[in-house]
């Protein structure tokens, strides 16, 4: 880094370090007064986040209801701030005292076939957490992750995701990596709910009640290496945070390639909806999930998304 980066990470070190100090109890009001300050003075993310809610929850939920789960993802992604902080200042042996683990016996069943494993999951309470898997089973457990353009902030998170051990590989030289991590009968993670810009790089799933352009890349990994798929989610339930590791999904397999993708894809992407929908205000509205439509919509411009 630049001697200019390199105080500014100090700084943001510092800075995250004091925050972690607070007591929880007072962090999260604080998280909450700050989220809802953002809620009022961000009007794109506020209107981003009212609009992907309406299209989702459309005769199922009154305005009222959904300006006020809107307001609740604010203060939960604020909260996160400071949850992220405590996180990174507690001792190893003691990280299982911030939050409940189950279903580590599914883990330890698809690690048992020495295959590896590739762990799904979505940008659904504080996944920050799930790097501690490294740290609670043992095993190599590697995350996916896009870049963060501004370095110092990149450096510093980087630094604290691996402080458990786990290892972070770069979005776009990641496939190779993964295959390596497979074969050692490591974990590879990878978060698959974004929206992907370019067409051709991903499959159209129906999610949330549109069409919505994904990521095949683990549908093609599971079908190549056969490695078992499990999914992993982070959420919290009466002010307690969770980690719950579900059963291997089953591979789908018809003998066409490409509607195996599809298949499993959409598979992938109807349990992250099925826990988005139980745990609403606790999922990453603000990002714009649909924005890269379907051909035939841009064809017909009479049909909106």
């Amino acid at each position: 880094m630049k001697p200019i980066d390199t105080v500014i990470y100090h700084v943001i070190s510092l800075s995250m370090n004091l925050l972690g100090m607070i007591p929880a109890p007072i962090a999260d009001k604080i998280g909450d007064f700050l989220g809802s300050l953002w809620f009022f003075l961000d009007k794109k993310h506020r209107t981003l986040t009212i609009s992907n809610l309406t299209h989702t929850y459309a005769g199922e939920k009154d305005e009222k209801e959904i300006i006020k789960i809107a307001e609740r993802v604010f203060r939960n992604t604020a909260r996160m701030l400071f949850e992220h902080t405590r996180f990174h200042r507690t001792k190893l042996e003691n990280l299982h005292k911030l939050f409940t683990i189950t279903g580590l016996e599914h883990l330890e069943a698809a690690h048992a076939r020495g295959r590896g494993i590739l762990c799904f999951s979505g940008h659904l309470g504080n996944w920050e957490l799930l790097s501690a898997l490294t740290y609670i089973t043992g095993i190599e457990f590697a995350v996916v992750y896009k870049r963060i353009e501004f370095e110092p902030f990149n450096q510093y998170i980087m630094k604290k995701r691996e402080f458990t051990g786990a290892k972070m590989f770069p979005v776009h030289n990641a496939l190779d990596e993964i295959v390596k991590c497979l074969k050692r009968g490591g974990i590879a993670g990878l978060y698959v709910d974004q929206n992907v810009r370019k067409r051709h790089r991903g499959v159209f799933i129906d999610f949330l009640n549109r069409k919505a352009c994904t990521t095949n890349g683990l549908a093609r990994l599971a079908l190549s290496t056969k490695a078992p798929v499990i999914p992993i989610f982070t959420f919290k339930d009466k002010g307690r945070s969770h980690i719950v590791i579900l059963p291997e999904m089953p591979l789908i397999e018809t003998g066409d390639p490409e509607q195996d993708i599809l298949e499993n894809t959409q598979a992938y992407h109807s349990v992250i909806e099925k826990y988005i929908r139980k745990y609403p205000d606790q999922w990453f509205w603000m990002h714009n999930r649909w924005k890269t439509r379907p051909p035939e919509e841009l064809d017909n411009p009479l049909k909106k998304p």
